[in-house]
């Protein structure tokens, strides 16, 4: 049964602004909270309708999607008092998209059941030009009847759609993706530097690198940025070390190791509001 009645929203960056937007073009009447208000106004200007906090969210709305910083935040919007969970109604799915870890999303999940209330782990990869355009993929853990109830909510948001297994399997398969991710990165950065020492054009090996076996989504766009030098960022460092720690707590993982030490070295000179692409900045001082 698919679920009905106003949408909950909390956290609007720059994925959750975008996200929330898309609800409310689908028609879809959605309450919003966020830490910052200022954040707000866009969304609110839209139509979308001012919760004060989240307890009076969770008592309106029967179906909520968060995405905020981290495990610190989801946590606190969803236990205690004044949680999520507490103030929910029966009947409620709650929905966190928060890149966070598993054994939250399993916590969650259960304090959730206890009171009648459904919650699913669904982080997203994507990135902030897939949120504008609603082609997210979601990693889905938790049950599958709620998330049906939701799916033509997240089909508003993104495109593709997969349920994972049991909570936490959402979180444990965005872990995996961004340790995917830091391979791909450390490699595109390694084969453009190797190439510059070399005395080839960067710009030349990355058309190669594209139309070939290493080519990929990641590559055709956070490539050019590292030939330019633009670290302008739609996915900054910070989040990316946060993303990598909660892999790296879950299984030894030397890959994801190196990579995260070598983007800590950025963010400690600095650069931790860089785009992700920056690491290229890593090899060409070196």
């Amino acid at each position: 049964m698919t679920q009905s009645g106003p949408v909950g929203f909390i956290g609007l960056g720059v994925m959750g602004g975008a996200m929330a937007r898309r609800l409310i073009g689908a028609g879809y009447e959605v309450h919003i909270h966020a830490r910052n208000p200022d954040r707000a106004a866009p969304v609110l200007a839209l139509g979308a309708h001012w919760a004060g906090d989240i307890a009076a969210l969770a008592r309106t709305c029967r179906t909520i999607f968060t995405i905020v910083g981290g495990p610190d935040d989801v946590a606190a919007l969803y236990l205690g008092e004044a949680g999520l969970i507490a103030n929910a109604a029966p009947g409620t799915v709650l929905v966190d998209m928060t890149t966070s870890t598993p054994d939250l999303a399993r916590r969650i999940a259960s304090e959730a059941a206890s009171r009648g209330v459904s919650a699913l782990d669904a982080p997203v990869t994507g990135g902030a030009p897939g949120a504008e355009v609603g082609t997210l993929t979601f990693m889905v853990g938790g049950d599958t009847g709620a998330l049906d109830a939701v799916r033509p909510m997240l089909w508003t948001m993104g495109a593709t759609i997969f349920a994972m297994g049991p909570a936490g399997s959402g979180q444990i398969t965005k872990a995996s993706n961004q340790v995917a991710v830091a391979g791909i990165l450390m490699g595109l950065a390694e084969a453009l530097h190797h190439a510059e020492t070399a005395g080839i054009a960067p710009e030349k090996v990355l058309e190669v690198l594209m139309t070939g076996t290493a080519g990929g989504p990641l590559m055709q766009r956070l490539g050019p940025k590292m030939v330019a030098g633009d670290s302008t960022a739609s996915f900054a460092i910070d989040h990316f070390i946060k993303d990598l720690g909660i892999a790296l707590d879950t299984a030894p993982l030397p890959g994801a190791a190196l990579c995260r030490d070598l983007y800590r070295d950025l963010a400690a000179e600095g650069g931790g509001a860089k785009g992700i692409q920056a690491l290229i900045e890593h090899y060409r001082r070196s």
